[in-house]
């Protein structure tokens, strides 16, 4: 199987709907069939130098989704996603009240 060279979850929009890019070579095919065609600048060449020197082993993972974000953001492109909070293992209640205790 291929190194895919995964990475934190990237969203850009296509057609109106968010698309979640998870690797660089979902982000470097992502560049090549699907990019607007009227959106090309300096951070979008940048970002495919990047993107092909990762997938050859010469870059991290890290440093191939910073460059990707970076020319989404030039593209009008990328969708800022709202981390969750972490995990504390319990479920979480909403809103319940306590229960109370009548005295007497």
């Amino acid at each position: 199987m291929e190194d895919y060279k995964l990475f934190k979850i990237v969203s850009v929009l296509r057609d109106g709907k968010a698309i979640g890019i998870t690797s660089a070579y979902d982000a470097a095919k992502y560049i090549l069939e699907n990019w607007p065609q009227d959106e090309s600048g300096p951070k979008l060449t940048t970002a495919k130098a990047i993107l092909l020197k990762c997938l050859a082993g010469e870059c991290s993972a890290a440093v191939a989704r910073v460059a990707f974000v970076e020319a989404a953001k030039e593209a009008r492109i990328f969708l800022e996603t709202q981390s969750r909070p972490a995990a504390t293992g319990r479920p979480q209640h909403w809103h319940r009240a306590k229960a109370r205790i009548a005295k007497r």
